[in-house]
């Protein structure tokens, strides 16, 4: 029993030593793969117009491709009723304008859709999913918006 004992404190300094190691080892790890992704990620900025960024790069968590399974990032479309967007920008029908894609924000229920008209400079439509805001529009995009020409999804 003694010699259990006396071998007690080298197994916990074991236990410890290693866990001092690993724990170095997965920090230093993941720093490496961050740094390789911003690397990554920057090099694609630079390459990429605005536009085939946004519509072709999951660079953020609450980042869609498509807005209420309606738009798809690709979409040509054109706005077939006028309406107002959260900061008061009227956008008037017969515009039209290529659909990349669509952010959530959560603690303010808004959407910001990325658009383009040219497919390189990126435009933001802001939404907000509350009924006394854009509401209407979000849930009725047939009403508001129509898909001349289909992008890279398929339906």
């Amino acid at each position: 029993m003694s010699k259990i004992i006396s071998i007690l404190p080298f197994v916990f300094i074991f236990i410890g030593v290693f866990t001092v190691i690993y724990i170095m080892y997965m920090t230093i790890f993941e720093k490496r793969r961050k740094k390789m992704k911003n690397k990554e990620m920057n090099k694609l900025r630079e390459t990429l117009s605005p536009y085939e960024f946004e519509s072709t790069q999951k660079n953020a968590v609450n980042k869609r491709f498509s807005f209420m399974e309606y738009l798809y990032s690709g979409d040509y479309i054109k706005v077939i009723k006028e309406f107002k967007d959260y900061y008061g920008f009227t956008h008037q029908e017969g515009e039209k304008f290529y659909f990349a894609c669509a952010y959530f924000l959560p603690y303010e229920d808004g959407y910001t859709l990325y658009i383009s008209k040219d497919k390189i400079n990126i435009k933001a439509i802001y939404l907000q999913d509350r009924p006394e805001t854009q509401r209407e529009i979000c849930y009725n995009l047939k009403k508001y918006f129509e898909i001349i020409e289909q992008g890279r999804f398929k339906r």
